[in-house]
Formats: C-alpha cells, sequence, structure tokens
C-alpha cells in the first residue's frame, strides 16, 4: 500500500495524473502529499506494451480498469505470480495513445492477487476519481 501512496503522489507529480485536491476534492486529516523522484518507462500504444512484457517477463494482462474515458489502469502478471507490473495508458489530447509502466516487482507467488470475497462498505457517499 505504500508503494501504491508513493506512486500516486509521484505520478502526480510529471502530469500523469491529476492529483484528486485539483478537481475540488479534500483528502481526510491524516492524508499527505509527498514529492518523490519516478521515471516512467513509456510506449506509443497499449499492443507494443503487451508485446514488450510478454517477450521480456512473461507477463500478461490480467486487470483492466478503465478510469475515465481517456485513462486506463492495467496490472500484468506472470503464469506463477512472482511478477508484476502495473502500467497506465492515457489518450493524449492530439489522439495519440501514451503507455507507461508505473511500477513493477516480484515476491513469492503473491505478486497479484484478487480478493475472492470483498466486503463494500455501505452508505458512503462517493467521491470521483482522480483522472490521467
Amino acid at each position: 500500500m505504500k508503494n501504491f501512496l508513493i506512486f500516486l503522489a509521484a505520478a502526480s507529480l510529471g502530469g500523469f495524473f491529476m492529483p484528486a485536491h485539483g478537481q475540488g476534492l479534500k483528502p481526510p486529516p491524516d492524508m499527505y502529499q509527498q514529492t518523490v523522484p519516478f521515471s516512467l518507462w513509456c510506449v506509443g500504444s497499449f499492443p507494443r506494451m503487451v508485446e514488450l512484457l510478454a517477450e521480456d517477463f512473461s507477463e500478461a494482462p490480467v486487470l483492466i480498469s478503465q478510469m475515465s474515458p481517456t485513462s486506463t489502469l492495467i496490472v500484468f502478471r506472470d503464469q506463477s505470480s512472482s511478477t508484476s507490473t502495473f502500467v497506465a495508458s492515457r489518450l493524449k489530447n492530439d489522439g495519440t495513445e501514451e503507455v507507461c509502466v508505473i511500477w513493477s516487482g516480484s515476491s513469492d507467488a503473491m505478486s497479484f492477487s484478487l480478493n475472492p470475497s470483498p466486503v463494500f462498505p455501505e452508505g458512503q457517499r462517493k467521491k470521483d476519481g482522480v483522472d490521467l
């Protein structure tokens, strides 16, 4: 979770994400902004990213989440769940696509797994998400 929060803070610096506070949302009192150096590795199309991660890491997309009409978050992992890569894709204003690796790593067969029985809170007012 810490790495994901660092990613969100770092990615907002490069113009890849618009911070939630930029949409008029206020974070909870215990959430703070942190500036960290961060590099993204990008290609010009989703098919090219699929090709690279398949050839170099034996990974395939296992989760795709459309975050807005122009942005998507994709999780890749290998068959043994020992490596995973988070990729963000966005459609730029000029109509071209930008697809970037935002985080990757390895573990002991727990690199990426879904909660089979999530418990969703009820009665909470939903806020808008964060756009690329």
